[in-house]
């Protein structure tokens, strides 16, 4: 056996998919990642006998290899592969939150009025250094008084307190849209195994060539957690880690690394 000269720097990880294992079909795609994290296991438990402190043979202990991937582009359908959770498309109650100005005559409209669920509205005085400020306003079906506020369905609010005019109001509530989208994830969903694919580019620092760069885990699993961290002016980092798992193919293969 002769030694394999291949040996690279890693240029491009770019992009990873996850393949049903019975179909074949893509069912969820990774871009822009920041960071895939390969961990092949190989643990080995070393066995002691006789007088000396030195172990004098080592025995295979199970494996626990995994991949942390890490991206930069949130996809709902990695949601779907991690959690098992279920995607809807059509009529959503969304929560919204806003706020607004007090016009003269102590009125102001939801921006997402026309579709307000029905009590579901919650005004707050917004304003600083007022004497109500933070102070929470009572709903009434008309002729409001201080403190208290009245509100069409299409969202139109009237104040009872003419001093408001010119403050500022948070709005809490609930709109229908006819056209959201909903990636839920519940009591009874479940992950399940995958094919994981990781397409990258290489570059051979020797021969200055790139070239590209595929690791293919034949089942894999959701372990752990799927985070979405996102920050003020930064780009939302999305974590996911995938065990791998027996494939239980007739070639015995687990991981492939293939290089073109």
């Amino acid at each position: 056996m002769s030694l394999i000269p291949k040996q690279w720097v890693v240029d491009d990880i770019s992009e990873a998919a996850l393949f049903d294992i019975n179909s074949g079909d893509p069912v969820a795609y990774f871009e822009r990642l920041n960071k895939m994290t390969f961990t092949i296991d190989a643990k080995q438990q070393r066995v002691y006998g006789g007088t000396s402190k030195y172990a004098f043979h080592l025995t295979e202990q199970d494996a626990e290899s995994s991949v942390q991937l890490e991206n930069a582009v949130l996809d709902l359908n990695q949601l779907v592969a991690a959690t098992g959770a279920t995607i809807t498309t059509g009529s959503t109650v969304i929560p919204k939150v806003e706020k607004l100005l007090v016009a003269t005559g102590g009125t102001f409209t939801f921006s997402k009025g026309a579709s307000l669920v029905a009590g579901t509205d919650r005004l707050v005085i917004a304003t600083k250094g007022l004497t109500n400020s933070g102070m929470q306003l009572t709903r009434v079906t008309s002729a409001p008084t201080a403190l208290q506020y009245s509100i069409t369905s299409s969202g139109v609010v009237t104040l009872g307190d003419a001093t408001l005019a010119g403050k500022d109001i948070r709005a809490f509530y609930d709109y229908t849209a006819i056209g959201g989208t909903a990636a839920s994830v519940k009591t009874d969903t479940k992950n399940k195994p995958y094919k994981f694919v990781a397409y990258g580019k290489a570059f051979d620092d020797e021969t200055n060539e790139s070239f590209e760069c595929t690791i293919i885990i034949y089942k894999s699993q959701m372990l752990g957690s799927f985070s979405i961290d996102q920050q003020r002016k930064s780009a939302t980092a999305n974590s996911l880690e995938l065990a791998v798992l027996d494939a239980n193919r007739s070639d015995k293969k687990v991981i492939d690394i293939l290089t073109n």
